[in-house]
């Protein structure tokens, strides 16, 4: 499956290890059918979709400094086009 290395610029800790960059997976169908089911608001099932594309628990996400997440979202929505 392909991936898309993310560098952080404001590094953070996930699996233990402080990470410096996230490799992002490509959502499949179940994956957007996954977030689609699931409850929580769109932020929510938003976080959680990338913190599965992105192998680490969506608590990990929420270290992220806002410019780092707004790079996975800018790449989540490059995937469609």
């Amino acid at each position: 499956m392909n991936t898309e290395i993310i560098a952080l610029q404001y590094p953070i800790e996930t699996n233990g290890l402080e990470a410096r960059e996230l490799e992002m997976r490509r959502p499949t169908v179940a994956d957007m059918m996954r977030m689609d089911k699931a409850k929580g608001s769109d932020a929510e099932k938003e976080l959680k979709l990338l913190a599965d594309l992105c192998q680490c628990a969506p608590e990990e996400l929420e270290k992220l400094d806002v410019s780092d997440y707004a790079k996975l979202q800018k790449k989540l929505t490059s995937f469609f086009s």
